[in-house]
């Protein structure tokens, strides 16, 4: 079951290799160790290695990679 909060994003990990963002605005920073998404007020940062953002679409935004930690912000 899905529930979403206000202005929140929905972020779906498939073990530590695949991070799924629904919600996010745009991309505040990208590199191979790490990547920041807006969503909203919020920021994700994703870090690992050899991250790669797969998909980005308006609303979505997918990364791959090594994912070794996950990062909510204001």
């Amino acid at each position: 079951m899905e529930q979403r909060g206000t202005g929140g994003a929905v972020v779906q990990l498939t073990g530590n290799r695949q991070a799924l963002i629904d919600g996010c605005d745009g991309i505040v920073d990208y590199s191979p160790e790490r990547v920041v998404l807006r969503a909203g007020r919020l920021t994700v940062r994703l870090l690992g290695r050899d991250l790669r953002l797969r998909v980005l679409t308006s609303a979505t935004a997918v990364v791959e990679g090594f994912i070794t930690g996950v990062e909510y912000g204001f």
